[in-house]
C-alpha cells in the first residue's frame, strides 16, 4: 500500500499547478469559440460562414484577443479579418458583403453568440477547474484501488454531476449519463459500435483458431525464429512494427497471435502488452501511410491558408515533423533496446523475473476473468488455421480501407490525384476512408475464414464451433469491453466541461517562441492523459498551433517555418505519450486485453518507459532543437544514447534475478 500512497502524493503534486495557475481568458473563449464541432461559431453557422460577419464584445466578454481572431479565422481561413470601431472585429468572405452582427457574451462557464436584440444564436461551454476533477479523480482511484471499473464509475458520475445545470435536480445526472452517453454518444456512434464490434469478432475468431490448434501451430512455427525469450519479444516487436497501417489492427493482432510463444518462452504478458502499446500508435504515427497519418494532417492542413499555405501542402508537412518526432521515434528505440540488452526497468523487473521463474501472469490464470478456450484433443496443430484468418484480416483491412476511402472520394477526385501517382492516390482515401468500418470488416472476414477452415477440414463440428465462438465473444465483456466503453463515457465527460480546453489556457500563460514546442508537448502530454485521447488533443490545439506558431516563428532563429514544423511535431508526440500513460485510454486498454494482463498492471510496467522516453525527447530532443538550434539527426543521436545508458545503469537483467532466485 505504501507505494500506492506515494504514488497517490506525487500525482497530486504534479497536478496542484493546475488547479492553482490561472487560466487564460482570451485563450479559454478562443477555444470556445472556434472549435470545428462545438465551438459556438460552428454552432451558429453549420453551414458555412456568412459573406461577412461583425463579432462585438459584450457581456462578462474581455478585448478581443488574438485568440478570438484565430477562432474567426477558423470559420474562413484566408478571408479578410479587419477591427472595428467597436472594439471587435468583421470577418469578410466576400467583398462589400452586408455583415451579420453578433454580440459574444459570457455568462457562468457558457460562451454565448446573440443577436443585437438579446437572442441567443448559439452557446458553448468553456472550461473550468472542476473539469480537471472527473479524469484526474478517476486515474488517482485506478491507482490506489487498482479497481479501474470502479474507479472510472466514480470519475463518471462526478463529471456528470458537474453537468447538470445549477438550480436543476440531481437525478438530470442520470438521464445525462445513460440517455445523452451511454446511448447517444456511445451505442449509436458508428465509430464506437464498428470498434467494439471489431474487439468482439477479433476475440471469437481468437477462440475458434485456438480451439482448432492454429494457435498452437503457429506457435511451433514460430519457435523456429524465436530461440528463448529474447527471440519471442524479437517475433512480436517485429509483427509490431511491420503491422504499421493501423493501431487498433497492430494490437489486437500482436496481443493475441504472440501470446502463447510468450507463454512458452517464459516471458511475461506485461512486456507483451509493453510492446504491443509501444509499437502501436509510434509506428502508425510516423508511418508514410496510415490511418493515422490521415487524421493527423486533418487536424492541421485546413488551417494552413490563414498563413499562406495551400492545405493539400499538408503531407509534405507531415513528413517534415518526422525528424522531430522525438517520443515515437525513442519508445520504438527503447522496445527494441529492452530486447537486446536484457535489461528491464521499474515494475518489469519483477514482472520479467516471475515469469522467468514460470509464475504466469496471464489473466484467466490469476484472476478468473477469462472465458478460456484450450485446444481441442483432437485436432491437429496446423500453422495455416491461425496464420490464413489472421493474413485475412490483415488483407481485408487493407483492402476496405482503400475502397471505402476511394467511394468516399469519388471518382474525379480519385482520378486526378491518380495523375500524380499512385502515393498522391493512396494518401487521398486514407484521408477519406473509414477506418473503424474497415477493421470491423477484416475482422468479420477473419472469423467467416476461422469458421470455414474449422469445419471444413472437420477440425471442429459446426455445433463445436459455435459454441466456441460464443465463448469468444463473452470472453472480453467484463475486463476489456466495460472498461473502453467507460472511457469512451469519461472522454465525452471531458469534452463536453471543456477540460482539454481548460488546460491549454492554463499552459498559454507559459508561451515564448523559444518555448512554444516545450510548452505544447507538456501540455499535449497532460490533455491525453486526462481524457484518454490523444485523437481529440490534437484534434483541440493542431488548430491554434498553425497561427500562434507563424505568429512567434518570426522571433525565433528557425523562422516561422521551422517554428510551425517543430510545434505540430510536439503537439503530436505529447499527444501519443499522454495516451500511453493514461489507464483510461482506449488503446492502452485494447493493448491490456489483447494481451490478457490486468488492466492496471500493463499501466504501472509500462509507465516507466514512457517516461523515460518522455524525458529524453523533452530535454535532448525538443529542448536543444528549440532553444540552442541543434540538428534533429544529432538531438536523436544523444537521445539514443541516454537511453543505452538508462538500461545499462539503472536496468537489472531478469534472468539474472530469477536465477538468483532459483538457487537461494
Amino acid at each position: 500500500m505504501a507505494p500506492r500512497l506515494l504514488f497517490a502524493a506525487g500525482f497530486v503534486l504534479i497536478c496542484l499547478p493546475l488547479f492553482l495557475l490561472p487560466a487564460d481568458p482570451g485563450a479559454l473563449q478562443g477555444l470556445a469559440l472556434g472549435r470545428p464541432d462545438t465551438g459556438a461559431l460552428a454552432r451558429a453557422f453549420p453551414d458555412g460562414p456568412p459573406g461577412a460577419l461583425e463579432l462585438v464584445p459584450g457581456e462578462g466578454c474581455a478585448a478581443f484577443t488574438p485568440d478570438h481572431e484565430d477562432a474567426l479565422l477558423r470559420l474562413a481561413p484566408g478571408a479578410r479579418l479587419e477591427p472595428t470601431a467597436d472594439g471587435g472585429r468583421r470577418l469578410e468572405v466576400v467583398p462589400g458583403a452586408e455583415a451579420v452582427r453578433l454580440e459574444l457574451a459570457r455568462t457562468g462557464n457558457e460562451l454565448q453568440l446573440r443577436r443585437p436584440g438579446g437572442e441567443v444564436v448559439a452557446a458553448s461551454r468553456t472550461g473550468s477547474r472542476a473539469a480537471l476533477v472527473p479524469p484526474l479523480l478517476a486515474i488517482l482511484l485506478a491507482f490506489l484501488t487498482r479497481h479501474v471499473l470502479f474507479s472510472l464509475g466514480c470519475g463518471i458520475l462526478v463529471g456528470c454531476f458537474l453537468l447538470v445545470p445549477v438550480g436543476h435536480p440531481f437525478p438530470e445526472a442520470f438521464q445525462i449519463l445513460f440517455a445523452d452517453i451511454l446511448w447517444q454518444k456511445v451505442v449509436l456512434d458508428s465509430f464506437k459500435v464498428y470498434i467494439l464490434g471489431f474487439v468482439f469478432l477479433l476475440s471469437a475468431t481468437v477462440a475458434v483458431i485456438t480451439r482448432m490448434g492454429g494457435i498452437a501451430g503457429m506457435v511451433r512455427a514460430l519457435v523456429r525464429f524465436a530461440r528463448g525469450s529474447r527471440g519471442a519479444q524479437l517475433v512480436a516487436y517485429a509483427l509490431g512494427i511491420g503491422i504499421f497501417f493501423d493501431d487498433y489492427a497492430n494490437t489486437i493482432v500482436v496481443g493475441n497471435s504472440a501470446g502463447p510463444l510468450f507463454d512458452r518462452m517464459k516471458v511475461s504478458r506485461a512486456k507483451l502488452a509493453y510492446i504491443v502499446d509501444s509499437t502501436a500508435a509510434p509506428v502508425a504515427g510516423i508511418a508514410v501511410l496510415s490511418t493515422w497519418v490521415a487524421f493527423q494532417i486533418s487536424t492541421f492542413a485546413p488551417e494552413l491558408p490563414a498563413i499562406g499555405l495551400e492545405p493539400e501542402q499538408g503531407y509534405a508537412i507531415f513528413l517534415e515533423t518526422i525528424p522531430y518526432r522525438f517520443y515515437c521515434l525513442f519508445a520504438l528505440l527503447m522496445v527494441g533496446l529492452t530486447i537486446l540488452l536484457r535489461r528491464e526497468i521499474g515494475p518489469m523487473v519483477q514482472a520479467e523475473a516471475a515469469a522467468r521463474r514460470g509464475e504466469s501472469d496471464l489473466l484467466d490464470v490469476r484472476a478468473g476473468a477469462w472465458t478460456r478456450v484450450e485446444r481441442a484433443p483432437w485436432t491437429f496443430s496446423r500453422w495455416e488455421n491461425g496464420a490464413l484468418p489472421l493474413l485475412a484480416l490483415l488483407g481485408v483491412t487493407a483492402w476496405r480501407l482503400l475502397a471505402l476511402g476511394a467511394a468516399a472520394a469519388g471518382p474525379e477526385a480519385g482520378a486526378a490525384a491518380w495523375e500524380q501517382g499512385p502515393a498522391a492516390w493512396i494518401r487521398l482515401v486514407l484521408a477519406e476512408t473509414d477506418s473503424s468500418r474497415a477493421i470491423f470488416d477484416g475482422s468479420l472476414a477473419a472469423l467467416a475464414l476461422a469458421l470455414a477452415l474449422a469445419v471444413g477440414r472437420r477440425q471442429l463440428g459446426p455445433a463445436e464451433a459455435l459454441r466456441t465462438t460464443a465463448k469468444g465473444l463473452g470472453a472480453l465483456l467484463k475486463d476489456a469491453i466495460l472498461i473502453l466503453v467507460l472511457a469512451w463515457s469519461i472522454g465525452e465527460i471531458c469534452q463536453r466541461l471543456d477540460t482539454a480546453g481548460y488546460l491549454v489556457a492554463v499552459a498559454a500563460q507559459l508561451l515564448q517562441p523559444a518555448l512554444l514546442p516545450l510548452v505544447l508537448f507538456v501540455t499535449a502530454c497532460f490533455v491525453a492523459f486526462a481524457t484518454g485521447s490523444s485523437w481529440t488533443t490534437m484534434a483541440i490545439l493542431q488548430p491554434n498551433v498553425v497561427l500562434l506558431a507563424d505568429r512567434l516563428g518570426s522571433g525565433h532563429e528557425l523562422g516561422s517555418h521551422g517554428l510551425l514544423i517543430l510545434s505540430i511535431g510536439a503537439v503530436l508526440e505529447g499527444a501519443i505519450l499522454g495516451d500511453h500513460c493514461s489507464p483510461i485510454s482506449d488503446t492502452t486498454i485494447l493493448s491490456s486485453a489483447a494481451s490478457r494482463v490486468r488492466h492496471i498492471d500493463h499501466v504501472r510496467t509500462q509507465a516507466p518507459y514512457a517516461l523515460v522516453c518522455a524525458g529524453v525527447a523533452l530535454l535532448l530532443g525538443y529542448a536543444p532543437v528549440s532553444l540552442l538550434g541543434l540538428p534533429p539527426w544529432l538531438a536523436f543521436l544523444f537521445g539514443a544514447v541516454a537511453l543505452v545508458l538508462v538500461l545499462r545503469l539503472l536496468g537489472r537483467d531478469p534472468d539474472r534475478l530469477a536465477a538468483a532466485a532459483a538457487a537461494q
